[in-house]
């Protein structure tokens, strides 16, 4: 025994760096061990972990099969405190130290099916090992937090799980509980708030991380398997569950009552979660399918379906905190989604995307929180810079800015629409073959090189949303554009008019009557196709202008090539005519204000055409 405890000793020190000790370690009867006084000390640095009392049951069956295994673990006065600050930690082992990673490499495929069995086969070991934890502390602290919890008793007798979890910080009860459904195939685990659901879950609740906290969980796990498959079940219901994370939304998003139920497939080539899994939000279930095969290809496959819903149960069903504009809207008629989504990783640019909300005797009886129609009259816009207002910009002709669409130069019309969005006027909101090359291309080069916003989703996210990059916000703009768009609550010409003389042009510049003025000392309806070309190519990053200008003012010579395509593209339409196209050369030069700001050319970093927007 203390040849195996003076072994662990050496593997803490070598591997992690961690002192281990214990004042006292010896057998008790014929298959138990008694540790007692043990140390867990980062080398340096403050103790992790201190307990009086260890007893462990040793399992015969695995010392007769050559393993080391217990058939009952009991544990008792327990302290762990960890610091996790600059000036005091104890947990930098995790990062800096570790057993050094062999330079042997390896082809060998990953077998998933054996990953599983070996994953199965060490859960059901857990399940079969009883344990009683008495008066656990757990206190940590970091730079912005500091938590304490308390586990005075947990017991689990090979049938049922019983626990208490005190969030002391903020006297706050967990009920823990859980039973063997049938030995070594299916388990049910369930957590009760005693106290206070309103308090998150110790552990996940820091600044800019993700904070959850419910009322009651559940879940289920189960195991099925064969020679050529291991098969997963698994269920979770959720009361009030409230998930906060700063990607997701501003604040939290609620799920009142939500559920998951599914079969993983486990095969030596592929993982399958079957078809007959469910999602269910309050009073709307969708199937989802899902699988990732590694031969002959890699291929990664979703699909989604949301069967015919009452439209009405549809909006009440979604999560609170994601839809808030929504929020009080009543619709007759129904709604149907799918979704499919493929991806061949050897062969990127066979992706398959196709997403389709169906509507049937669908109408809006009373808007929500907002009127999504108030766009066909004047209103008032809010400019933002990020996050900062600007300021507020009449969308009428009380402000001389404002620049009806019939008094807009046609070149500037066509040259945003070929830059931004070119089947604007044709398509319902959304174009599914734009997403899927944005995909591809965003695939190909590993990071967020093209977005896939059309004019409506810009329109929609400039008018009624923030400019947060949230999912949240994603997901409500994309259901507003619908609204909109499948509904003809605002004409194309009007949406297009609004969207000219609300969008940024320049620092403090906004509407295209701003703009005009800003850099050329025109009317928006005066712009030529010269300045109408420069003007749409600015608007993904229009700060940006005065690096593709020369000090005097001229547009810099390597954006040729923009220009080039995309009155070619024009001109294939037939846009613009050949009279238009011939000899142009990128001639533009600032004449208002903007030619102050020009940059002067020993600071400027040269941009390539593919920063610029070329839409098919």
């Amino acid at each position: 025994m203390q040849f195996a405890f003076k072994k662990a000793q050496a593997r803490a020190q070598e591997n992690y760096h961690l002192s281990l000790r214990a004042s006292s370690v010896r057998f008790s009867g014929f298959d138990g061990i008694q540790i007692e006084g043990v140390t867990l000390q980062p080398e340096g640095a403050d103790t992790l972990v201190r307990v009086k009392e260890i007893a462990l049951n040793l399992s015969l069956l695995d010392l007769v099969a050559g393993k080391v295994g217990f058939d009952e673990v009991k544990v008792k006065d327990v302290l762990v405190t960890v610091y996790n600050k600059t000036e005091r930690n104890n947990l930098s082992f995790f990062q800096s130290t570790g057993k050094p990673k062999s330079a042997t490499t390896t082809t060998a495929e990953t077998n998933y099916r054996k990953l599983g069995m070996n994953l199965k086969s060490k859960l059901v070991r857990a399940f079969n090992t009883a344990f009683e934890l008495e008066n656990i502390q757990i206190k940590c602290e970091d730079s912005t937090n500091t938590e304490s919890v308390f586990v005075p008793e947990m017991k689990y007798d090979l049938k049922t799980l019983t626990g208490i979890v005190i969030n002391q910080m903020m006297e706050d009860t967990l009920l823990l509980s859980g039973k063997v459904l049938e030995k070594n195939k299916r388990y049910q685990f369930s957590i009760q708030h005693n106290t206070n659901s309103e308090v998150y879950l110790p552990f996940l609740n820091h600044e800019k991380g993700l904070k959850c906290r419910f009322k009651s969980f559940t879940a289920s796990l189960g195991f099925e398997s064969s020679s050529s498959e291991l098969q997963i079940t698994t269920s979770v219901q959720v009361e009030n569950f409230h998930i906060n994370h700063w990607r997701l939304a501003n604040g939290d998003v609620i799920l009142e009552q939500s559920s998951f139920s599914g079969k993983l497939n486990v095969r030596d080539d592929a993982v399958e979660l079957d078809s007959s899994s469910t999602i269910k939000l309050k009073d709307v279930s969708t199937r989802l399918f899902a699988s990732y095969q590694v031969t002959p290809d890699t291929i990664f496959v979703v699909n989604i379906h949301m069967p015919e819903t009452v439209s009405d149960t549809f909006f009440h069903s979604l999560p609170q905190g994601m839809f808030n504009t929504l929020k009080g809207i009543s619709c007759t008629g129904s709604l149907e989604y799918d979704l499919f989504f493929q991806i061949n990783t050897r062969q990127p640019d066979s992706l398959v995307f196709n997403s389709l909300l169906q509507k049937k005797n669908f109408t809006i009886k009373h808007y929500g929180v907002e009127n999504y129609g108030r766009m066909n009259a004047p209103f008032t816009y809010e400019a933002y810079d990020k996050d900062r207002f600007m300021r507020q910009i009449e969308i009428s002709s009380v402000n001389p800015m404002f620049t009806p669409f019939n008094r807009i130069s046609d070149y500037l019309v066509k040259s945003v629409l070929q830059s931004e969005d070119p089947s604007f006027m044709l398509h319902r909101g959304f174009l599914p073959e734009s997403f899927r090359e944005s995909v591809i291309k965003n695939y190909k080069e590993r990071r967020f090189a093209r977005g896939g916003s059309t004019i409506s989703m810009q329109l929609v996210k400039n008018v009624f949303l923030s400019r947060d990059k949230t999912i949240s916000r994603k997901a409500e703009e994309a259901l507003i554009v619908f609204l909109i768009e499948n509904l003809r609550l605002v004409p194309k010409e009007r949406m297009l008019e609004v969207y000219l003389n609300v969008i940024e042009w320049g620092p403090n510049v906004y509407g295209i009557g701003e703009a005009a003025r800003f850099y050329f000392n025109k009317t928006p309806g005066e712009l030529n196709l010269q300045e109408s070309i420069f003007l749409a190519g600015i608007i993904p990053r229009p700060k940006a202008f005065k690096y593709q200008f020369d000090e005097e003012g001229k547009l810099k010579p390597y954006l040729s090539g923009y220009f080039r395509i995309l009155t070619g593209r024009m001109a294939s339409k037939g846009w613009i005519s050949s009279v238009d196209t011939s000899g142009l050369l990128p001639d533009v030069k600032l004449k208002g204000p903007a030619l102050r700001m020009i940059v002067k050319s020993d600071t400027i970093t040269p941009e390539s055409d593919d920063e610029l927007p070329l839409s098919e």
